[in-house]
C-alpha cells in the first residue's frame, strides 16, 4: 500500500505540459473570439500540502503548466513540477477535462488517483486522492505572470 502512494505521489508531480505564447489570468479578461477556457493556459505556483502526515509524502513548493489540448476540445495537458534547491523538477503530465460552468479541471493519474481544481480568476485550488479515495494532498495555486 505504501509502495502504490509513493508511486501515485512521484506520477503526479511529474505532471508537464507546453505553455502557449500568450496566457490571460481572468476570464473577464477574454478578447473576442476566445475561449472561455483561454485564460486557463500558463504557469500556476503555489504549496501542496500533505494530508496524510505519517507517509512517503512530503510537502511542495509546485509549480504546474497548463496548456491547450487541440485535438480534444474542453481538455488540457498538465505539467506539474516540484521546485528543489530552486530549480523545477519534473515529476510528470497529465490531461485534464474542464468544466466551464463549474470553472474545474479533473485530471485522472495513472495508475490511479485524480487532481481536482477549482480556478478562479487568478488563483487555483485543488486536492489529489488517491484510487483508494484517501484523500493525499491540498493544493493552492496562483497564476504566475508570464
Amino acid at each position: 500500500m505504501m509502495l502504490t502512494k509513493s508511486l501515485v505521489l512521484i506520477l503526479c508531480a511529474t505532471m508537464s505540459f507546453a505553455r502557449p505564447p500568450t496566457a490571460q489570468n481572468n476570464p473577464s479578461e477574454k478578447a473576442a473570439g476566445d475561449s472561455n477556457e483561454a485564460w486557463l493556459i500558463g504557469d500556476w505556483r503555489g504549496d501542496s500540502i500533505c494530508v496524510v502526515r505519517e507517509s512517503a509524502c512530503h510537502d511542495e513548493d509546485s509549480l504546474y503548466h497548463l496548456a491547450k489540448l487541440p485535438e480534444k476540445p474542453g481538455w488540457f495537458s498538465m505539467k506539474a513540477d516540484k521546485i528543489v534547491d530552486g530549480k523545477p523538477v519534473t515529476m510528470g503530465t497529465v490531461e485534464c477535462s474542464y468544466d466551464v460552468k463549474q470553472h474545474s479541471l479533473e485530471c485522472a493519474i495513472p495508475r490511479g488517483g485524480v487532481l481536482r481544481f477549482t480556478a478562479e480568476e487568478n488563483k487555483m485550488q485543488g486536492s489529489m486522492t488517491l484510487a483508494d479515495k484517501t484523500l493525499w494532498r491540498k493544493i493552492s495555486l496562483k497564476k504566475v505572470k508570464s
